[in-house]
C-alpha cells in the first residue's frame, strides 16, 4: 500500500475515532448519566452499598449488619445520609419559598430505635384487642424490621403538615388531601426524592399506602420511576 493511501486510511480512521469519542460525549449511556449527575454529591467519609442510591431495602434484601452511613441535619434535628441531606434541605427551601410548608417527622433511625417502634406498635395493637399473633403482622406491614427499613439508611423522610399533630394522633393516609401531598407528588423527583410505598401496590412493597414517606434515590432515577408510575421494587427489577 502506498504511503498516501495508508495517511489517508490512517486520518479517516483517527476522525471517526473522534467522532465517536465526540458523541459519547454529548449523548452519554444512562450508567454515565447517573454517575455524572452525582458526582455533585459529596463524597461520604465512611464505606456503604455500591449501589446506594437505588438500593432496595425491605424484608428481602436487608442492609448489612456492619452498615454505616454518615450523617447531616435536615430539618430540625432530623438527619439523612450526609450525601443527600442538602437536596432534601433544597426541597423544604423550594416548597417555603411557595408557601408550602413541609414538616419532617422522621428521617434517620437507628437500628435500635427501629426495634423500640416496631415492639412499641406491637404493645398498642395488643392493647387495641389485638391478639399478639395479628398485632405483630399488622404492625410489620407499617414499621419495617430493623436492617429493613430505609429509615436505617438514613435515605428516607416521613413529611408531614406543620399543625398535623393538632388534629391527629398518628400519621394517616388522609395526608394526601393536603396541599403538601400535591406539591410533593409535582416536584419531589426534582430533588431526587419518590413516594417509595404508593397506593394499590401493597401486594408488592409489603407496606400499606404511604403517602408521606420518601425515599432518595437520586435525580436521575427519581425521574425515571415517577415517568414509569411503578414502586421501586418492579424498577429494580427490570433495571439492575
Amino acid at each position: 500500500m502506498k504511503p498516501l493511501v495508508i495517511l489517508i486510511v490512517t486520518l479517516l480512521l483517527y476522525a471517526m475515532y473522534i467522532g465517536i469519542q465526540l458523541f459519547i460525549m454529548h449523548h452519554p449511556a444512562d450508567s454515565q448519566r447517573l454517575k455524572t449527575a452525582q458526582n455533585d454529591i459529596p463524597a461520604a467519609t465512611v464505606q456503604r452499598a455500591d449501589n446506594l442510591w437505588a438500593y432496595l431495602i425491605n424484608a428481602d434484601n436487608p442492609l448489612s449488619r456492619d452498615f454505616t452511613v454518615g450523617l447531616e441535619e435536615v430539618q430540625a434535628g432530623f438527619r439523612m445520609d450526609e450525601r443527600c441531606a442538602g437536596y432534601a434541605r433544597k426541597m423544604i427551601e423550594d416548597a417555603a419559598a411557595e408557601g408550602i410548608e413541609l414538616t419532617v417527622v422522621s428521617a434517620y433511625r437507628s437500628v435500635q430505635k427501629q426495634q423500640e417502634n416496631l415492639e412499641s406498635y406491637t404493645q398498642r395493637l395488643i392493647r387495641d384487642g389485638y391478639s399478639s399473633k395479628d398485632a405483630k403482622v399488622m404492625a410489620e406491614k407499617e414499621i419495617m424490621l430493623p436492617y429493613t427499613s430505609e429509615h436505617n439508611a438514613g435515605l428516607a423522610l416521613d413529611i408531614l403538615t406543620p399543625d398535623w399533630w393538632l388534629t391527629h394522633d398518628d400519621v394517616t393516609a388522609d395526608f394526601e388531601n393536603t396541599e403538601q401531598f400535591r406539591w410533593l407528588s409535582e416536584n419531589a423527583h426534582k430533588y431526587g426524592f419518590i413516594l417509595r410505598y404508593p397506593k394499590e401496590y401493597e401486594h408488592v412493597t409489603g407496606i400499606i399506602y404511604e403517602p408521606w414517606h420518601y425515599r432518595f434515590v437520586g435525580i436521575y432515577y427519581a425521574g425515571k420511576i415517577r415517568e414509569s408510575g411503578l414502586p421501586l421494587e418492579y424498577f429494580y427489577k427490570t433495571n439492575f
